[in-house]
Order: structure tokens, then C-alpha cells, then sequence
């Protein structure tokens, strides 16, 4: 059986939460973090909601978060940030607009002590959205949500979770717009993809890690010219990662050989597996100086990809300064690597849940455990990681699509 690379961040989701308050009479002056905001304070004798705002509508930057920490969660990739909040006759509606719409099945908060789901105020079948409204009565509140993600990724990989989260609202980021208008997007907004590690790795001297990469066209150098379409690739047929590679190949991620094959289950190197990094994360390639020892061993054709993704702090290279390109990736490396640009939180003294726990470098292990609770990586038979053991195209291939959300 071929190992699996699954994607959550590729559907992993949206969590939005009713807010419990109450009525508070009096007038209320705007306070040091709203006043530049943006947002109209309430005049009146007597406010209908705690902070004293203005009717009218506004654009407010809100979190989810795992439950019962200040960590950020993996559903924060799936939302539209920011948010909006109208508020009519003193009372607060938010809305959130969740990404993943038709893989988030369900998606409760917390209203009354209980957990109900809120109302849709729209959806888009074309785009995957749908956006939820909800009162919410104390924007310092922080509240109790629940999703369920039922996310068939791949013919072969089922992605099926249920998260509790809590929701938090940063009311210094209010501001006021137009009523048929919608926020614009928050540029801290985490894509998903490309960006830097969460945190150290926590031994400087370890090897960098690296997510497997898609080779060029051909086995030694870039495409030169057209390549076979995905349809003509002649050893997919029954693959577990078929559907990937197509889609991989129709967005021009990934290339197939001159001789019509993908060859799926060959190994991939560093070099390769930047070009394809580089190429689903839509980073410009860039002539950028590389300061690598062993700059003459890098093909040309990867050096203009490889820069942004190192300037991106996803790859890296040796304590002897060096790149290694042809080196193969492992496991444990593609797992590092897989936490950097999904800037997945990392816990330090978390242990990966693998027959093989003990195999796997101590600079991987918070890495591995993050990525295979995130249902991003998974193991072989046996629960083994194989940590050594080189990752293979077809594993790249789903895996970069997970990253950059192209998966369907």
C-alpha cells in the first residue's frame, strides 16, 4: 500500500460562535482601541448592547482557536477574515463566511448553554461558500463552537473529524462600512500555504526538513515544450493518487515524462520538489543571489523557485551551508516541511502517535505529531511512519495540492 498524504488544511473549517451578553444602560464613550477604529459609539441615554456601538455595519477581524487554549486553530485557514457585524436597534448580528462549505457538514455554536447551528444568510454552490449569521451579544466574549468535516479528498482518503473550538472577536479592529459592501480581506489572513515555520524545530544543527517535490518533465532537466495531457498519462490507471495527479497536471503544477508516464511511485528529490512547491503556491520566481556552498550543483531551472521559497522560510538548507539538491526527502523532513507552510502550532512536547515513535529524529517528533493530528500526513500499514524512508511523486502530488486548497 502507498502511503498517504492527506490534506485537511485542505478542508479543515470555519467556526463561528454566538456571543452571550447583557443589556447595559448608560452612555458609553469610545474606548482607547475604538476610538481610531472607525466605529460610531451610541449616543443615547440607554445602549442596547454593552460597548455602546452605533447602528450601521462594520467589518470586525475575529479567531478561532483550539479549545481551551490560545492557539490558533486550523479552522482559521477557512474562513473570510474579516468578518462583518450589522448592527440594527442597538442589537449585534455577525456574519462569517466559511470556505469549505459543502465539506463542513456541520457547524454548531454556542447559544443559551447550548450548541445550535446559526442561520445562512447566503451561499455560493459555484465558489464552495456559504455565509452564517448569528447575535451576538459581547464581543469580549469568548464562546464555545463545534464542526463536523466530512471531506472525501481522494477516491481512497476520507477525511472525517469533529473539532471543538472557541470563537474570539478583536473589537479594535471594527470599522464601519458601507451596508452592500463587504469587508475586504485582512492582509495577516493565513492562506494556508507558503508561509513560514510555526516555530524552531529546536536543533539548529538537525538537516532542514523538506516536503517531496514533483520532478520536471524530464528525469534531469525542466520541461522543454508541451507535455502529455493528464488524460494520456499511461501509468495511472487504478493509482491511489490518479485523481491528484490530473489535477495537479491540468493546473500545471506537476508535468508527466516525454514518454507519456508520471512514474508515481519514483522518489523525489529537493530540487524537484521546490520547482513544484513553488509553482501551487503561486510564489514569483526570482532571480534573488543564493548563498548555498554548493551553488554550482543546483540546476538553473530551480534556482528561480528556490529563492522565494526560501525567502518564504520553508526551505533550507544544512549546517554546512549547503543545499543538497538531489538528495531524496524523507518522511520526517516532508513533515517539518508540511508544518512551516501550513503554519501549523506546534507543541513543543507533543509525541507522534506511530509504532516507529521512536524512529523518528527528535527534530521531527512535535513536527510529525502536529502534521498527523492536523490529518495532513498519515502512516503505512501497521501504523508505522517510516521515517527514513524517501516520499514518493504521487505523495508529493497530493500533498502540494492540499496545500494550496486545489484539491476538490
Amino acid at each position: 500500500m502507498n502511503h498517504r498524504f492527506l490534506k485537511t488544511v485542505s478542508a479543515s473549517a470555519l467556526l463561528v460562535t454566538l456571543l452571550a451578553g447583557a443589556q447595559t444602560e448608560g452612555v458609553y464613550a469610545a474606548s482607547a482601541a475604538t476610538a481610531g477604529s472607525g466605529a460610531a459609539v451610541s449616543s443615547t441615554s440607554t445602549a442596547s448592547n454593552p460597548h455602546g456601538i452605533a447602528d450601521g455595519t462594520y467589518s470586525i477581524e475575529y479567531k478561532f482557536q483550539k479549545f481551551n487554549t490560545d492557539q490558533v486553530s486550523v479552522m482559521q485557514e477557512y474562513v473570510v477574515n474579516p468578518g462583518k457585524l450589522i448592527i440594527k436597534n442597538g442589537a449585534m448580528t455577525a456574519q462569517v463566511t466559511l470556505k469549505q462549505s459543502k465539506e463542513i457538514t456541520v457547524f454548531k455554536l454556542e447559544s443559551g448553554g447550548s450548541l445550535v447551528t446559526p442561520e445562512t444568510a447566503s451561499a455560493d454552490e459555484a465558489s464552495n461558500t456559504r455565509t452564517v449569521q448569528f447575535e451576538v451579544k459581547d464581543l469580549t466574549a469568548k464562546l464555545k463552537g463545534w464542526v463536523k468535516i466530512y471531506w472525501q479528498v481522494s477516491p481512497t482518503f476520507l477525511y472525517d473529524h469533529e473539532y471543538d473550538i472557541h470563537l474570539t472577536f478583536d473589537k479594535s479592529t471594527l470599522k464601519e462600512i458601507a451596508a452592500s459592501t463587504n469587508p475586504p480581506a485582512a492582509k495577516s489572513e493565513p492562506s494556508g500555504t507558503g508561509q513560514p515555520a510555526a516555530g524552531s524545530t529546536g536543533n539548529e544543527k538537525s538537516p532542514d526538513k523538506a516536503v517531496p517535490q514533483e520532478k520536471p518533465a524530464q528525469s534531469d532537466s525542466p520541461a522543454t515544450g508541451s507535455q502529455p495531457a493528464s488524460g494520456s498519462l499511461r501509468d495511472l490507471n487504478n493509482h491511489w493518487a490518479q485523481a491528484a495527479i490530473e489535477r495537479a497536471v491540468s493546473l500545471g503544477i506537476a508535468n508527466g515524462y516525454e514518454d507519456g508516464t508520471f512514474k508515481p511511485n519514483g522518489e523525489i528529490n529537493r530540487a524537484e520538489f521546490t520547482t513544484l512547491l513553488s509553482r501551487a503556491l503561486k510564489l514569483e520566481a526570482k532571480g534573488d543571489e543564493l548563498s548555498f556552498t554548493d551553488l554550482k550543483d543546483i540546476p538553473a531551472w530551480v534556482q528561480p523557485h528556490l529563492a522565494p521559497v526560501v525567502k518564504a522560510g520553508i526551505i533550507g538548507g544544512y549546517e554546512d551551508g549547503s543545499f543538497r539538491a538531489d538528495r531524496k526527502i524523507s518522511r520526517a523532513e516532508l513533515a517539518v516541511i508540511v508544518v512551516r507552510a501550513m503554519k501549523l502550532a506546534v507543541d513543543a512536547s507533543a509525541k507522534p502517535d506511530f509504532a516507529d515513535a521512536d524512529r523518528i529524529p527528535q527534530w521531527a517528533q512535535a513536527e510529525v505529531a502536529a502534521a498527523h493530528q492536523a490529518g495532513v500526513i498519515s502512516g503505512r500499514d501497521g501504523n508505522l511512519f517510516a521515517p527514513a524512508e524517501s516520499a514518493t511523486r504521487a505523495e508529493a502530488v497530493s500533498l502540494i495540492l492540499a496545500l494550496s486548497k486545489e484539491a476538490k
